[in-house]
């Protein structure tokens, strides 16, 4: 079966009667919603951002919906994988809480932050191991499979290369999670934490200010973030 590749077609849906016949974007998969008129050059809107070949790009609210419906998601999971973990430091944080009252009520030297620290360290960093693990399942299976984790299939947007649509590859799919993640990772090494945050923060944002509103993993993996369409 040969693919048809993605341009500019005849619009395969009949004009309304005594309207100019119009061109429709193939973009190798299905027709999309942008027409122009034949002998002119496609125009979008000044404030519509697409791809090279016309899909939208999607906005930086969309975004954060998903990302934050994602996040609830994850979050759940990760506490019910984790739940180990979680004891612990609620164990500990418990305990120091009673031993702090304790000290107050009886006038002796109140526990020491430093025991503290000590006893959620290893925990702490347990939950986050599980989190990234969650993460990786979670992000790598749903980009792979459809192209769209569940929060943004809720909020209307996909996953695609740049330059050409289609599936992604495993190895799209790995470097987004890694580049996406990366402030994750380093979290993990003592006194690195907040250089993973400013990371994460700069990683967020960037689509505000970027032409192609990429996020730094999309520049990465050479991907974007696209408005669904409709079937």
């Amino acid at each position: 079966m040969t693919q048809i590749p993605a341009g500019w077609y005849p619009d395969p849906a009949p004009a309304p009667q005594g309207a100019p016949p119009v061109q429709r974007y193939w973009d190798g998969s299905g027709w999309t919603e942008h027409v122009h008129a034949p002998g002119r050059e496609p125009t979008y809107g000044p404030a519509v951002a697409t791809t090279p070949d016309g899909e939208r790009l999607a906005g930086w609210w969309a975004r954060a919906g998903a990302y934050v419906l994602d996040g609830l998601v994850l979050s759940i999971v990760s506490g019910l994988v984790g739940f180990a973990f979680v004891s612990r430091l609620w164990n500990a944080y418990v305990d120091f809480f009673d031993a702090t009252l304790r000290a107050s009520r009886s006038g002796t030297p109140a526990p020491s932050q430093l025991d503290l620290v000590g006893r959620i360290y290893g925990p702490l960093l347990g939950f986050l191991a599980v989190g990234l693990v969650v993460s990786f399942v979670y992000n790598v299976t749903f980009l792979k499979t459809l192209q769209a984790t569940p929060g943004k299939l809720v909020v209307g947007l996909r996953v695609r290369l740049r330059e050409q649509p289609g599936p992604l590859s495993w190895g799209t799919v790995l470097k987004r999670w890694l580049a996406q993640n990366v402030g994750n990772l380093v979290a993990l090494v003592p006194l690195l934490g907040s250089l993973g945050s400013v990371y994460r923060l700069l990683d967020d944002l960037w689509p505000l200010w970027d032409g192609r509103k990429q996020a730094l993993h999309d520049k990465f993996a050479a991907t974007n973030v696209v408005v669904r369409r409709r079937r």
